[in-house]
């Protein structure tokens, strides 16, 4: 019996240290990049980490300015945001 109250406890344990774990990772700043077409009207495939889906996703940027956190889905996914 005090083998099984041992185990139990030992898996809570385990249980509650993961989830902590998971709450307590940053993303890297460019992850954390909201993606912004910009005031152009080109159409340019460009990539971003989308934090709801836990992906990497793209978007089409105007040409200029706005904000661009991947040029390519390759870089996003090289950058780690969605080992996260």
């Amino acid at each position: 019996m005090k083998t099984i109250y041992s185990a139990l406890l030992l898996l809570l344990s385990a249980a509650t240290l993961l989830s902590c774990e998971d709450k307590d990772r940053v993303l890297p700043e460019q992850c954390r990049l909201e993606p912004n077409t910009g005031p152009c009207m080109a159409a340019m495939p460009k990539y971003y980490y989308n934090q709801k889906t836990g992906r990497c996703e793209q978007f089409t940027w105007g040409g200029c300015a706005g904000v661009v956190p991947f040029q390519t889905l390759q870089e996003c996914q090289d950058c780690g945001c969605e080992d996260q």
